[in-house]
Formats: C-alpha cells, sequence, structure tokens
C-alpha cells in the first residue's frame, strides 16, 4: 500500500524502515529497470552525503523483509557498476497512487520517432536535479537536441507527478504575448487575451506538474517571465525549459547540453570502436535509415569522423550530412562539406558562434538543393504546422509530390503518420532558415498570399467536417490549424496584406476557434476585422453583418451584458433584414431572440420567434424548422406551458436531424441537443418528476463535454444547477457549480464565470443569507427571475416587480411563494390581518401553479399554504389542500419538497 507505507505479507503486516521503504519505493517506480545507485541515493537521502555501505545496509535490509532469496524467489538484482533493479513479476489492486505503477499520468509528449543517443549522463543527472529543483533549463545552441532531451527526460519523471506533464512549443509563436496563451492552449485552459495571467495561476495553483516549455530562444524575455511567475504562484510546479540561450532567473538551474562525443583527435579508432562514441553512432544509424546497404568499414572510419567533427557533433547537422549518403556517397560527402564550411570563418563578428556553426550547416544543405528543391523548400516555411501533401502543393502553387519525398530524403522534412494520414513537418530551425531565404529572395508575398488563400479553403473543409466527424477525431485532425490560421490572419491584416481576404478569414475561422473554445482569443479578431473593415472602408455589408453577429455573441459569454453587445446584435439585425439572404436573416434573428432572453425580455423574444415562423414558411428547411420549434419550447417554458414545451423539446430531439445544422448551432453558438435536454429537464421537474428531471439534467451534462465550452456552461447553468437545486440535491448542485466555476474560468467565459459565482455564494450562504449579493453590474434580469426561485433573499422586490408585472410567467408562482414565506416569518407571533395577507397570496400562487399545470411550483405553495392554515388553526382545510398534491406525485420521494410535504400531512393526520 504505497500511499500509507504499508508492506504485507498476505494479511501479516511487515516492519520495514523508512530508508528501506524509500528505497522500495523507488525500486517499484522503476519496476523492470535498472536504477542507477547515485539516483535511489539522491532520493532517499537528497540532502545527504551517504556512502556505498550505508546504501548496501538498507537493501540488506529491504532484501531480508522481502524473503530475498527464500525458496528461490528473487525480487532485487544488483547490476555491478549500474545499480539495482526490481524484477519480480508486479500486479496491482485497489487505488493506484501516482507513480506507484498505477495508470500514467496525464501528458501531451510528442512521441519520440528515433532513440536519442549519447545523452545517458546527463539525463540521469537532470532526473535527479528534478527531485530538488524546480526550473531548469536546457541551453545550447539550435540542432544539439535539446528538444530530445528535454521530451526523454518528461518521459523518465512522468510518474513522479500527480498531475501529468504538459509539452508546450513555443516555436511557431511570433511574439513575446502569446507565450502565456500558448502554455493555455496547451493545457486546454481558455482565458483572455489580454491578460491571461490570473486565470492561468488559478489554474496550475493545485496542480503537482511538469510544465515543459520548448523552444524558448526567440521568446526568451516571455518566456522567463512566464517561467518565474509559474514558480511563484504555483508552488507544487516544476518548469522545464529549452533554448539557446538561459533564462537569467536567480532559481533556474543551468544545463548546457554539449555536442555528441567524438572520438580523440589524436587516435583513429577501428569501426567497432568508432561506434561508441555518440557522434559517430549517430551519424550511422542516420545513413544505414537512408541506405539500408551502408555498413562502416575501418577504411571508411576516417572519413566519417571527420565529417562528425566538422559537424561539431550536432546531431541536427549529423542528420542533414546523412540524409545525403544515397546520392554522394562518403568520400564525395565530405567534399561538399569541405567548401561549404569556409563560411564559419567569415560570419559576422557580431553573430554568436552557435548561430555560424548551424546556419554554415544549413548553407551546405541548402546549397545542395537543385532550384525546384529550394522553391518547394521555402514554400513550406510558412506553414506553422504539420500539413498535408495537398497544402503543400497549393501553397508552393506547383505539383510537389516527387520534391516534398526528396525534402524528407534529405532530412530536411519530417514524415509523420497519424490516423492512416500521413503528415509532413519542417524542423523548426529548417523553417527559419528556409523563412529567411523565402524573404531574401523577394517572392514572400506571392506564397503568403496562397498560403493564406489556402487557410480560406482549409477552414471551410473544417466547418463542413465538423458535422460529419466525432468530435475528438475532428479535434486531432483539425485542431493543429489553428496556428495557420492565425498566421494567415495576422498576414491578411498586415501591411502587405489582404484586408478582404483577412476578414474572409476570419469569418471562415469561425468555426474552429468556436470548438476549440479559444472564444476570447476569436472575439479580438473578429473586432480587429471590423476596426480594419472600417479604417480601409471596404464595403462589404454582409461580412459586416456576420462579424457583428459574432462579436455580439462572443462578447456575450466573454464578457457578459453590454452596451456594445446590444449595439452589434442590433447592427447586425439592421444589416441582415437589408438582404434576401434567408440564412443571413436566420442568423441575425437567432441572435436578436437570445439577447431578448437574456434581458429577460419575453414578449419581444416572441416577436422574434413570430418572424422566424415567417421566415420558416416560405423555405422548405427541415433544420431550420427544428431550431424554430427549440426556440418556440423556450418561449412555451418561460410563458408557463410547461406540457406544450416539452412536447416540442421531444419532437425535436426525437427528429433524425434533430442534432442541428452545424451552421444554425453557431448561429446559437450552445449545441441544440444540450440545450433542449436541459430545457426538458427543467419541464419534468415541473411536471412533478423530479427523478427523470434529475436523470436527464445528467445526461445533458454529459454531452456537454463533447461540445464547446459554451454548451457545457448552459448546461450547467441555465439547466442543471437548478433542477439539482429544486430537487434538493445540494451536494451535487455544489459539484456542478464547482465544474462551472472551473470551466468558465478554463476558457475565459465571464458571464457564466458570474453564475457560477452566484450559485457559490447561495450555496455557502445557506438560510442565513438574507440579502442576495448581485454582481457589481446587475445586467442580470434572467439570473434574478431563476435564483429568485432558489432562495428567499433573491425573491426581492425587483423579482416581485416582475412576477407582479407578468413579466416573468414562469417563475411567478415560486417567487410569489417565497414572499409570503419571508412576510410570514417577519410578522409578529398576534398579527392576526399580517396572516391573513400571507394566506391570500400564497392562494394566489396556488392558483397560478395550477394555471400552469405545474405540481413542482404546486406542491411547494401547497404546502406553504397549508403550514399558513395550520398555524391559523384549519387542521382540516390544510390537509384537505395539502393532500391530493402530494398524492399526485409518483417519484421524488426522497426530495426536499416531496419529504417536507410528507411530514407536513403526518403532522395534520
Amino acid at each position: 500500500m504505497p500511499l500509507e507505507r504499508l508492506l504485507f505479507e498476505g494479511d501479516r503486516a511487515l516492519r520495514l524502515g523508512s530508508r528501506a521503504m524509500d528505497l522500495l519505493l523507488a525500486l517499484l517506480e522503476r519496476a523492470g529497470d535498472i536504477v542507477d545507485k547515485h539516483e535511489l541515493v539522491a532520493i532517499v537521502w537528497p540532502n545527504a552525503v551517504v556512502d556505498d555501505a550505508t546504501l548496501r545496509v538498507h537493501l540488506a535490509a529491504l532484501r531480508k523483509a522481502l524473503g530475498d532469496g527464500r525458496d528461490g524467489q528473487r525480487y532485487i538484482t544488483t547490476i555491478p557498476g549500474r545499480g539495482y533493479g526490481f524484477l519480480a513479476p508486479l500486479a496491482h489492486t485497489g487505488r493506484q497512487a501516482p507513480g506507484a505503477g498505477g495508470a500514467e499520468p496525464r501528458h501531451n509528449l510528442p512521441v519520440m520517432l528515433t532513440r536519442m543517443l549519447g545523452r545517458a549522463e546527463v539525463l540521469q543527472t537532470m532526473a535527479n536535479q528534478l527531485l530538488q529543483l524546480r526550473l531548469l533549463c536546457i541551453a545550447g545552441p539550435g540542432g544539439i537536441g535539446k528538444t530530445t532531451l528535454a521530451v526523454v527526460l518528461a518521459t523518465r519523471v512522468l510518474r513522479r507527478y500527480a498531475d501529468g506533464v504538459c509539452f508546450v512549443d513555443l516555436s511557431p509563436l511570433e511574439e513575446g504575448r502569446l507565450v502565456p496563451l500558448a502554455l493555455a492552449t496547451a493545457l486546454g485552459v481558455a482565458v483572455p487575451a489580454g491578460d491571461p495571467m490570473p486565470l492561468l495561476l488559478a489554474y496550475l495553483r493545485p496542480r503537482h506538474m511538469l510544465i515543459v516549455l520548448d523552444n524558448c530562444e526567440h521568446v526568451i524575455g516571455a518566456a522567463a517571465t512566464l517561467a518565474d511567475a509559474l514558480l511563484k504562484g504555483a508552488p507544487l510546479l516544476h518548469v522545464l525549459a529549452t533554448s539557446r540561450e538561459p533564462m537569467r532567473l536567480i532559481s533556474e538551474q543551468l544545463q548546457r547540453l554539449p555536442a555528441l562525443e567524438l572520438p580523440p583527435a589524436d587516435a583513429v579508432p577501428d569501426a567497432a570502436a568508432a561506434r561508441h562514441f555518440a557522434a559517430v553512432q549517430l551519424f550511422c544509424e542516420r545513413c544505414a535509415a537512408v541506405d539500408d546497404a551502408f555498413v562502416l568499414a575501418d577504411a571508411d572510419v576516417p572519413v566519417v569522423v571527420d565529417i562528425c567533427r566538422r559537424l561539431d557533433g550536432i546531431p541536427l547537422a549529423l542528420e542533414l550530412a546523412a540524409g545525403r549518403i544515397g546520392h554522394f556517397g562518403l568520400h564525395e560527402l565530405r567534399r561538399q562539406l569541405d567548401d561549404r564550411f569556409r563560411l564559419l570563418t567569415r560570419g559576422a563578428r557580431n553573430m554568436p558562434l552557435r548561430h555560424q556553426t548551424l546556419r554554415a550547416t544549413l548553407d551546405w544543405s541548402y546549397g545542395l538543393l537543385d532550384a525546384q528543391e529550394r522553391q518547394v523548400l521555402q514554400a513550406l516555411s510558412v506553414f506553422k504546422s504539420r500539413f498535408r501533401l495537398e497544402s503543400a502543393s497549393a501553397v508552393a502553387g506547383c505539383d510537389v509530390f516527387d520534391t516534398v519525398a526528396d525534402l524528407a530524403a534529405k532530412s530536411l522534412v519530417s514524415i509523420e503518420f497519424c490516423r492512416q494520414h500521413v503528415y509532413y513537418r519542417l524542423l523548426d530551425t529548417t523553417r527559419a532558415y528556409a523563412g529567411a531565404q523565402l524573404s531574401a529572395g523577394g517572392g514572400a508575398g506571392a506564397v503568403l498570399l496562397r498560403h493564406a488563400r489556402h487557410c480560406l479553403g482549409l477552414a471551410g473543409r473544417i466547418a463542413t467536417d465538423w458535422g460529419s466527424m466525432p468530435p475528438a477525431h475532428w479535434s486531432a485532425r483539425y485542431g493543429r490549424h489553428v496556428d495557420d490560421l492565425r498566421a494567415a490572419i495576422d498576414w491578411a491584416f498586415g501591411e502587405d496584406g489582404d484586408v478582404a481576404l483577412g476578414v474572409a478569414l476570419t469569418l471562415a475561422a469561425q468555426t474552429l476557434f468556436y470548438q476549440l473554445s479559444l472564444m476570447d482569443e476569436y472575439r479580438v479578431r473578429v473586432e480587429r476585422a471590423l476596426e480594419r473593415m472600417a479604417t480601409h472602408a471596404v464595403d462589404d455589408p454582409d461580412s459586416e453583418m456576420r462579424l457583428h453577429g459574432l462579436q455580439a455573441h462572443l462578447l456575450l459569454h466573454t464578457q457578459g451584458i453590454t452596451g456594445t453587445m446590444l449595439r452589434s446584435f442590433q447592427r447586425g439585425y439592421a444589416l441582415a433584414m437589408r438582404t434576401d439572404d434567408g440564412n443571413r436573416r436566420f442568423e441575425a434573428i437567432c441572435g436578436m431572440w437570445i439577447c431578448c432572453l437574456k434581458l429577460a425580455d419575453f414578449q419581444r423574444a416572441d416577436s422574434y420567434v413570430t418572424e422566424l415562423a415567417v421566415l420558416c414558411e416560405a423555405r422548405d428547411d427541415a433544420a431550420m424548422q427544428l431550431v424554430l420549434a427549440r426556440m418556440r419550447a423556450v418561449g412555451e417554458y418561460v410563458q408557463g406551458r410547461y406540457a406544450q414545451s416539452a412536447a416540442l423539446a421531444r419532437m425535436v430531439l426525437a427528429h433524425p436531424e434533430g442534432a442541428g445544422h452545424p451552421g444554425f448551432n453557431n448561429a446559437l453558438l450552445a449545441d441544440q441537443q444540450v440545450c433542449l435536454r436541459g430545457t426538458l429537464a427543467r419541464c419534468l421537474w415541473m411536471q412533478g418528476r423530479p427523478d427523470d428531471a434529475l436523470a436527464l439534467a445528467r445526461e445533458a451534462v454529459a454531452v456537454g463535454f463533447e461540445h464547446n465550452g459554451v454548451t457545457l456552461c448552459v448546461a450547467l447553468a441555465v439547466n442543471a444547477i437548478p433542477v439539482a437545486l429544486w430537487c434538493g440535491q445540494g451536494g451535487l448542485a455544489h459539484a456542478w457549480t464547482c465544474l462551472l466555476c472551473e470551466h468558465a474560468g478554463r476558457y475565459g467565459l465571464l458571464y457564466w464565470s458570474a453564475w457560477g459565482a452566484a450559485y457559490q455564494r447561495l450555496l455557502d450562504g445557506g438560510e442565513a443569507l438574507t440579502d442576495f449579493p448581485w454582481p457589481s453590474v446587475r445586467s442580470w434580469p434572467i439570473q434574478v427571475d431563476l435564483m429568485a426561485t432558489l432562495h428567499d433573499a433573491a425573491a426581492d422586490s425587483g423579482a416581485l416587480r416582475r412576477a407582479r408585472m407578468g413579466l416573468a410567467p414562469w417563475s411567478a408562482p415560486e417567487v410569489l411563494r417565497r414572499d409570503a414565506h419571508h412576510r410570514w416569518r417577519a410578522l409578529a407571533q398576534d398579527d392576526a390581518a399580517g396572516l391573513e395577507a400571507v394566506r391570500a397570496q400564497l392562494d394566489e400562487a396556488l392558483l397560478l401553479a395550477r394555471g400552469q399545470q405545474a405540481p413542482g411550483w404546486e406542491l411547494r405553495c401547497a404546502t406553504s399554504l397549508a403550514a399558513v392554515l395550520q398555524a391559523q388553526g384549519c387542521r382540516a382545510a390544510a390537509h384537505a389542500v395539502l393532500a391530493p398534491v402530494h398524492a399526485g406525485y409518483r417519484q421524488g420521494r426522497d426530495t426536499t419538497d416531496v419529504m417536507a410535504a410528507a411530514a407536513l400531512l403526518a403532522q395534520l393526520a
């Protein structure tokens, strides 16, 4: 039992000292491997100097406790000069601790397609350092193998971290301000683009993780600032960084990565001995991968050693050289290298030597390409992530099938296989080098234009496939393209770009940004598109209308109800009504309907439903008709017509096309199926079926996880949490509230964060809460109606006014009841007139509930009224009011309302 640090033999607990137990746990963590004795000492005695004899004494005690050697059973093996290993078979039962052989902690580490060579000693050193230090930086020149070492190291220590490892590739970034956003994206946490750190730190503060920041050199200041903030704000985090230069932080442990080991300059070994040096071993392995006939002969050793030495033992340079072995052979390869390395002595004096060395290597490799290969390599440099062959052809402007294959054979392009698809990728140093060549050649504008146009088409395919692919597969296939779309949009709105194309790209990227829940970032990009349209006097009413609609939705969910949000909805609607495009009108009407719902202006919302019905009459569009039915279901609900609302919801849910058209789901932002499940759950509770309501609310939450961040927030805040509270499930409501707060915070949805905060205050305050603490900006009418049904403190004068004026029919019975209940508690003991006024208001509430055919409200009103009648001495009348309503319940016997009614009936019997 590793968590309890207990060791059993059968049912008998074995006595084991603390050091011996530490040794056992360390060996079990690496069961099947040989653990270096120095690593064992660092784990068990992290702050002490311990000799080998002490280690052997405690290992002997451990062996004795285990019965090692008894009846031929062996547990711990010793490898002289290396270390110790636990080699007995293992079986796991019960809950498993992180790092104790249980399920592997979560991580997003890249898969290593080739093995790391020559880094065993530094790997062991850094693994030991991570036991005591929180910030390690692997520094060295480009191509030295920093990323490879970081990935292998992170894999090695993965089980030490309960919350796993998060790998962040900073190479696609062009601005330091995007560094925190890149970390947020890798974590799956959406944060405000303007100030991401508070939400990032709030998410990471309780987590025990290793954060790997890869390729920091081009954003070193921002990466260092982020690392420092993480270490100070999240005490359980460790940070591992790779960079061409140190971060220069006080807490930083710098590990400069040397070149791979080379044979001594004064000795030429034979082939067998030469392979013991990592640089030669790597070069030969890569040559054999390119040419299966390659074999290192003794006669060729001087040539190979010379190539490796002239390439400074840099892994990337060695791989580039090996990529041409099949074309040139060893001797010609060395001659080509001799010509190229003359550049090493002629580089600019103020350029770092490591840049000169890598540039010389890349210059040499580039010099071996023909004109077509150079042109294609330059074009491929604009991709920010991996790409398909057809994408490469589109951006290069020609068929590149053979050329890309040649570049891949020369190790200038990497090949990756994923889900039966082949992808290509440029190493970051190769991409930077090729990009510089593209800029110098003067053809960058044409290539970047083709890239942007290709991204426009790609965004269209991404949107189309969203409706036909499982969400997980869709995200795995298309999620990585967000970097290319970002780059294309940024270029289009840049100095040499194309504003109209940038607007089209921004609109086309809607599905990708929505489904990746990058709402706040997308809001900024939509606002930028509108600003550029205005600045450049772009006359495109259709695009302007769509952008205003997007801006309004995004502002609603990321910032809440604001004047800008209202004006954007109105501007989009006004522009749409000038067109004959039914889809554009549909989107605008949906937007205004949502706006009215959030403002709790249900009568005006109904007017937009009517307007949409007229539009649908002129179109034979089943998907649009289903959206209309969804809107009507909500409209019937808020008017207190629950049977009609439930019937409409069931009709849409059962329809073959009930999932909704992807474009229409985008117009409404939240998924149709999830929202309708929530609406139906609330109807079922109103109809006296609390068990069914709670089951459907759980289903809505479960399905909500499969969609964007807004969908789950709607499922929780508008539907699931109220149903749980109405059912008296405070624990479940609290759990769902925590989920809402975390989810809204992760995706930067401030509007829904405010909902979560309100629920949290309500749950924390309990019965002692006398004044509901509404948000400082009270643009919350729909929340007023809902919260007033959950707590007496929220049923204040504002909620009562809306109920009396008929502005919130659905909640009116419960608001009147709670207000009457509140007044009753405030009455003097002998205030008969006041008690009669309370009874009269409860009568009114009960009649409203019966008129709505809402047993959920009716049971509450009847229970309160019966209690007042009991206080007035009218026990028979009280029983006559409550008993029929209670008898009508066929489920929910363990809910708060049903149990309260039953208890009161027992008193009245």
